[in-house]
């Protein structure tokens, strides 16, 4: 059984709906498919940044104030720290706050914007092959269905990604970092959580955190394998240095992060890759939210204007990316392991005097006001 369509979304998450929006509010027939029902558990941070609530504003004309009133906008913060597992390194200030979002209510309600705008669905069905050249993508039930254009943003362990015959698995597989995070009661923290935390120091190369999000707290690790890393074991100390009482201790659930393996190219015959599966990820701070919504709109864009010109869609995608985009992760990237390795060498001194010289630039250049390359003012094209 195979069924056409103009556009096949592999992935009804951030990326995938935010592609599936630009194409179906165009009119092209969009199929967006996802292992999942919708809603499903989804643990995350759910940190918003400046950016972000502007991508979101531009193209699902979703506010902070209507994403309250969907419930999935949970709490804001106008400060956040740093802190070492012994010291407070920065307490700071906000030029703009920071809005939390319950991932699961989130995704769904962006999911539902797609799929109001025309977006089919099929959820509930593993994708378990894809070949990117004929635009053929196959299910778990074995069904096989046919876009014009695939868009893979179906996550860090992306089936459609494995689909690509140049990507670089070992680069993919030594910048995907292992990450575990949990969801307790703002009750069983000993101290109130207003503004989120960064912990840094204890892993060479990665972070902890501890943010606010309503009635709970979120919190988790993640950082590069190392000689004799178990991640599960840091997370333990984390938690024991909390103060949180987790005894007997739950079984922990982890997931990928891509941490610095994003493609440079993530195209390939008439499949483009956003998000996660794309490694798009920001590599200093783990951010992927606003990188998802950002590389999906764009590939949904670009794949409208390749149906809408009879053009090559990877053109208009790549371009874009290269501009907005990719300068920000490499620049990030090098950031980061200036800020890990100076740690590693003298400690976390040198990280809190280039906080404090350079706070409120380094909290715009977080929120993307200002770029990761030299703090200059970024300007986005939405």
């Amino acid at each position: 059984m195979t069924k056409k369509h103009d556009v096949i979304i592999c992935g009804s998450s951030l990326a995938g709906s935010a592609a599936g929006l630009a194409l179906a509010r165009r009119g092209h027939s969009v199929l967006m498919l996802d292992r999942a029902e919708f809603p499903r558990r989804k643990l995350c941070g759910g940190l918003l940044t400046w950016k972000s609530v502007k991508l979101l504003a531009s193209h699902f004309g979703e506010t902070p104030e209507s994403l309250t009133r969907a419930g999935a906008l949970t709490c804001s913060a106008d400060g956040y720290s740093i802190r070492t597992l012994t010291k407070t390194l920065v307490n700071g200030k906000l030029p703009v706050p920071f809005h939390f979002v319950d991932r699961t209510r989130f995704d769904t309600h962006l999911m539902e914007c797609a799929r109001n705008a025309g977006a089919e669905t099929i959820h509930g069905h593993k994708i378990t092959g894809c070949d990117p050249i004929k635009g053929v993508v196959t299910l778990d039930n074995g069904h096989t269905l046919q876009g014009k254009y695939v868009i893979g943003a179906d996550g860090a362990n992306s089936t459609v990604r494995a689909s690509f015959p140049d990507v670089d698995r070992t680069r993919m597989k030594q910048f995907m970092a292992p990450t575990i995070e949990i969801s307790i009661p703002r009750t069983m923290l000993f101290r109130p959580i207003r503004n989120p935390e960064l912990y840094v120091g204890f892993i060479d190369a990665g972070y902890g955190w501890v943010f606010p999000n309503q009635d709970k707290v979120v919190i988790g690790i993640c950082g590069l394998r190392q000689d004799n890393f178990n991640i599960s074991q840091v997370f333990k100390k984390f938690i024991d240095f909390l103060g949180i009482n987790m005894r007997p201790f739950p079984e922990l659930h982890g997931h990928p992060l891509p941490y610095g393996n994003y493609l440079e190219t993530p195209v390939h015959g008439v499949t483009l890759l956003a998000g996660d599966a794309g490694g798009l990820v920001e590599p200093l701070f783990g951010e992927g939210i606003f990188f998802a919504l950002c590389s999906g709109m764009y590939a949904g864009e670009a794949v409208a204007q390749g149906l809408e010109t009879d053009t090559d869609a990877s053109q208009y995608y790549t371009a874009r990316l290269n501009h907005f985009i990719l300068p920000e992760l490499k620049a990030s990237d090098r950031l980061r392991w200036i800020l890990f390795k100076s740690m590693k060498a003298i400690g976390p001194t040198g990280l809190q005097l280039f906080v404090k010289a350079a706070g409120r630039p380094l909290t715009e250049m977080v929120h993307g006001i200002r770029s990761y390359a030299w703090l200059r003012k970024k300007h986005w094209d939405f």
